[in-house]
């Protein structure tokens, strides 16, 4: 048995499909029992647990022999994932499968990679056999933009110039899917990209040509950026780590590709154009 946390998300969602496909035995790990339609849908079994009280992990684990690890990010997430790690143990859990993102390192620039590389020294601390994926940015994190994209033909960032090899997340949970269910990949870390590195002007670009007329790439300053995004709604910390991760992104640490996709799923990796095209009409364009 399988169990997926973060089940409802992008990729969790599309893992939890795969698998199913595979016919796998999984088990998805929800927060609330509203969520657990769409999953059950797909003939796979639902728990509801909260990383916040392992009792409810522990319920959840139970039988379990392989674990995909992943929370949403937030200042909780090294100890929420120590719950889950710690459950894992108790439960006799043979391989566990992180997500984690590139340049995890404890003295990383960016929030996000300290999180994750507390986890990760955590996993290689635990005794239990462990592999990493590092997917870079995801191109699904571009539709949080459509509206201003639609509205305005306006794509704003503060990337500048540094080009990132966006990964559409759905091959990240093939990626996933390939791991859980074929032997040989325990102790091994994935560099997970798309098929080639891209402005933030290119990606304009291609959404213009997806959506039959010009988008914008407008840069924003730190500030102003920052003041966006809080005016979004984002909370403080969110804020801070986006900034972070975005001057991360534009000095060029995005731009690696590699060809681990390709290597591990036997297909290459789905292009932006693919993405915008498939998502037209959410960036407001007309539906061919």
């Amino acid at each position: 048995m399988i169990l997926v946390t973060g089940a409802t998300g992008h990729v969790g969602l599309e893992l939890v499909r795969l698998l199913a496909e595979t016919g796998a035995p999984t088990r998805a790990l929800i927060h609330s029992p509203d969520k657990a339609a769409p999953i059950q849908r797909l003939g796979v079994q639902t728990a509801v647990g909260d990383y916040e009280r392992p009792d409810t992990l522990d319920a959840a684990m139970d039988g379990c022999h392989q674990l995909f690890l992943l929370s949403p990010a937030s200042p909780r997430q090294p100890e929420q994932e120590h719950h889950i790690i710690d459950a894992a143990k108790r439960a006799g859990v043979a391989h566990v499968v992180k997500q984690s993102v590139p340049g995890a390192n404890l003295d990383s620039p960016m929030a996000f990679g300290r999180w994750h590389a507390q986890v990760e020294q955590e996993l290689a601390q635990s005794g239990l056999t462990y592999t990493l994926l590092r997917p870079n940015s995801f191109m699904q994190n571009f539709l949080m933009s459509a509206q201003p994209v639609a509205g305005q033909g306006q794509l704003y960032g503060m990337s500048g110039a540094g080009r990132v090899s966006y990964i559409d997340s759905r091959d990240v949970a093939a990626v996933a899917a390939r791991v859980l269910t074929d032997p040989g990949h325990q102790g091994r870390q994935y560099t997970l990209t798309g098929p080639e590195a891209l402005t933030a002007a290119d990606v304009a670009q291609r959404l213009s040509a997806a959506i039959g007329r010009q988008v914008r790439y407008v840069d924003l300053g730190p500030d102003a950026f920052g003041q966006a995004l809080a005016d979004a709604g984002l909370p403080g910390w969110l804020v801070h780590a986006l900034l972070e991760s975005n001057t991360w992104l534009a000095a060029g640490h995005g731009a690696g590709v590699t060809d681990e996709v390709a290597r591990l799923t036997g297909r290459t990796p789905r292009t932006f154009d693919q993405f915008a095209g498939e998502h037209q009409a959410a960036f407001g364009g007309q539906p061919s």
